[in-house]
């Protein structure tokens, strides 16, 4: 089913009307190409083969969807398309070959420029290579949040706009109308006297300086929709950490074994919800799908920075209150051995505790505790020592909190890992 677009309804509206008039007339051409393709699938393959032909606004450049401000170049099918094209030609065949789906089209900004696309129930579909799936998701997330913020008074979808003229204007002057004119120019300063199909080199230059007129008039008519404010973006930990494994689910697949790596780190999070700890040999595999999800969750802006920092933040603190839950209920109750009874000297691991605070602050600490830890004083060790000082108004400090799990997220930070160098040298 061909739905309404997601954004850039004045444009997008357009297109999509002309697909169904095309679809409702039973094109023979259109029919033709869909009876080549047992599925999407297939139909996804044909479209991403395609060699592209960039639309720089000239306008004697194929037929064009007029609503659309500046217009766009709409040839269907064609075997040169652009990405309105590709767009435009899978939402017709798709329709035709499984019309049970629901196809919308949208136009969002990503790092390669603004880009048109379709979507099937909603999930962005891959017609061009160069574009990422992340990027198109994030592209959908920032228009719906911009939809969000519009002042009631302003045309829809503004910032598509500006940024869809500010492209065919071309941001330097090798892109875009800029680019068209100054090669033009460039071209009669060489003594050329035609352009492109023979066309003469004054007539060609006269019109990229009206287009380039035009396109600059209408993008300075657009008026500016920035609303202050952000809306809230809420995720419970069990989503917060599924949206972070398809994160780095897309560029994970680049690595050897990368596709198990993230699905591993996701159910080792998963887990560490639910309150068990990491196992070290899983510790690897969630640092991975955490650093690339954190690359990944620029294009979300900020807000998705925040959700993979604070989520990793969360998930070693529930693996280290995990991780002392599961040393607590192995400590022994008492420290004898037979009829004798082990008196540490407390007042010496206490000295101690103090003097490596004083010494070096949390690296000190570490190390004292590694260094203790060989000498056989563990944690289950200094637990009960610690809870006998308690009842006594007294605590061995920083040392009393159990040292980091190996292969924890926890035994990973600098101070950790100069801590058991410090241990090393003493």
């Amino acid at each position: 089913m061909i739905a309404a677009p997601h954004n850039d309804r004045q444009c997008l509206d357009a297109i999509t009307a002309e697909i169904r008039a095309r679809l409702e007339s039973g094109d023979p051409e259109l029919t033709a190409l869909a009876a080549e393709h047992e599925d999407t699938d297939s139909l996804v393959d044909y479209i991403q083969g395609l060699p592209q032909r960039d639309d720089t606004g000239s306008p004697c450049d194929g037929p064009k969807v007029e609503a659309c401000r500046p217009a766009q170049r709409l040839r269907l099918p064609t075997e040169t398309p652009n990405c309105v094209e590709r767009s435009a030609l899978y939402i017709a065949l798709a329709e035709m070959i499984d019309p049970g789906p629901v196809r919308r089209l949208a136009t969002v900004n990503t790092p390669n420029g603004m880009h048109t696309f379709p979507t099937q129930d909603g999930e962005p579909v891959i017609l061009d290579p160069m574009v990422s799936r992340n990027a198109l998701r994030a592209g959908l997330f920032r228009a719906r949040r911009n939809s969000a913020l519009k002042s009631p008074g302003l045309p829809p979808d503004v910032a598509t706009r500006r940024l869809r003229i500010e492209r065919l204007i071309g941001t330097d002057e090798t892109k875009g109308v800029r680019g068209d004119l100054a090669r033009a120019r460039k071209s009669k300063a060489a003594g050329y006297t035609t352009w492109v199909h023979g066309e003469p080199i004054d007539d060609a230059i006269a019109k990229y300086e009206r287009a380039l007129v035009t396109y600059q008039k209408l993008l300075d008519e657009l008026p500016r929709n920035a609303p202050e404010g952000r809306p809230l973006v809420t995720l419970t930990p069990t989503e917060a950490v599924d949206w972070i494994s398809s994160l780095a689910a897309e560029p994970g697949a680049r690595f050897v074994n990368g596709t198990r790596r993230v699905r591993n780190g996701h159910r080792a999070m998963r887990d560490a919800l639910d309150g068990r700890p990491l196992c070290v040999a899983d510790v690897p595999d969630v640092a991975f799908v955490l650093a690339l999800a954190d690359r990944e969750a620029t294009q979300w802006g900020p807000s998705g920075r925040r959700i993979v920092q604070t989520c990793a933040h969360a998930i070693d603190r529930l693996d280290q209150a995990a991780a002392r839950r599961w040393l607590d209920e192995r400590a022994p109750r008492n420290l004898r051995i037979g009829r004798y009874q082990v008196r540490p000297n407390t007042p010496l691991i206490a000295a101690l505790g103090r003097v490596g605070a004083r010494l070096g602050g949390n690296v000190a600490v570490q190390a004292i505790r590694v260094k203790l830890a060989a000498m056989g004083v563990t944690p289950m060790v200094l637990g009960p020592i610690e809870q006998e000082l308690n009842r006594e108004g007294l605590s061995l400090g920083a040392l009393a909190a159990p040292p980091p799990m190996l292969g924890s997220l926890a035994a990973l930070t600098p101070d950790a890992i100069a801590g058991r160098w410090l241990a090393s040298k003493i």
